[in-house]
C-alpha cells in the first residue's frame, strides 16, 4: 500500500536471487494498482491523484532493465547477469543498452 517503487525494488531484489515468481508480483504490484486511466500513467500510491510519478515508473523499469533482465554495470561495461523470466512471459529484449548501444535478450 506504499508508494510504487518500493515494489519495484523488491522486483529486483527476487529477480537477483533466483525468485522469478516473486519477482513477478512485486513487478506487477508496482504498477498495476496505481495505473492512472486513461493513458495508465503511474500515481505515487493506489489511491494517487497525481497526474504522473517518474520514480515509481523509473524504479518500474529499472525491475525490468536490472532485475528480471539481468543487467549489471561493471567498471568494464554493461554485462548480463543469469536470471529467469516470469513464466507469462516468453522473452525479453532490450535494445540500445549504453554507448554502445548493446543488445541484450533472455528466453
Amino acid at each position: 500500500n506504499g508508494p510504487a517503487m518500493g515494489a519495484a525494488i523488491l522486483s529486483t531484489i527476487y529477480a537477483r536471487l533466483g525468485d522469478e515468481e516473486k519477482s513477478y508480483n512485486m513487478f506487477i504490484k508496482s504498477y498495476k494498482p496505481n495505473e492512472v486511466p486513461p493513458f495508465g500513467v503511474l500515481a505515487e500510491t493506489a489511491d494517487g491523484s497525481n497526474p504522473y510519478f517518474a520514480t515509481g515508473a523509473g524504479g518500474m523499469l529499472q525491475s525490468v532493465l536490472f532485475g528480471i533482465g539481468g543487467l549489471d554495470i561493471t567498471k568494464k561495461g554493461i554485462i548480463q547477469l543469469k536470471t529467469k523470466l516470469p513464466k507469462k512471459w516468453k522473452s525479453l529484449k532490450m535494445t540500445r543498452i549504453g554507448s554502445n548501444k548493446k543488445v541484450f535478450i533472455r528466453n
